[in-house]
């Protein structure tokens, strides 16, 4: 294997540990943060099949995913599953840097791995935010 089918599928791997962590973080949610954990599900279930696609032009082989995964700690409430999907999300931007790191700059990976590394520090950020902070701008109407 090269450098790069070993950093697709280990990006891989990685979806598939967030697809699972979401199901998990997404139990737990209710309302906006359920909705968002939903909408991150499928991205991450889409950027999956795109990492196959790719794994598979390079002649890399998809490793398969576990039947299950371990959570990094006990998710019994709301606070713990918006902590879990930063987490996630947070793996995201390493697998997302690696595969950057391994790719030429005209190769889609690292196109794909500049976008989601972007998206997931994104999406991080906004997991570990105050969700009962007041989102106005100070001084402005609410």
């Amino acid at each position: 294997m090269t450098r790069l089918t070993d950093a697709l599928a280990a990006a891989v791997s990685t979806e598939d540990q967030v697809i699972y962590g979401y199901g998990v973080a997404g139990a737990h949610l209710r309302g906006r943060d359920r909705a968002s954990a939903s909408a991150a599900f499928d991205a991450h279930r889409l950027r999956r099949e795109q990492l196959i696609r790719l794994l598979r032009r390079a002649r890399g082989v998809a490793p398969l995913p576990a039947p299950a995964y371990a959570v990094p700690f006990p998710v019994t409430g709301e606070a713990d599953a918006r902590r879990l999907a930063a987490v996630l999300e947070d793996g995201c931007c390493g697998a997302a840097w690696d595969l950057a790191a391994a790719a030429t700059a005209a190769d889609p990976a690292r196109t794909l791995a500049v976008t989601w590394l972007a998206q997931a520090a994104g999406a991080a950020a906004t997991w570990r935010a105050d969700p009962a902070a007041d989102p106005a701008l100070p001084g402005q109407p609410a």
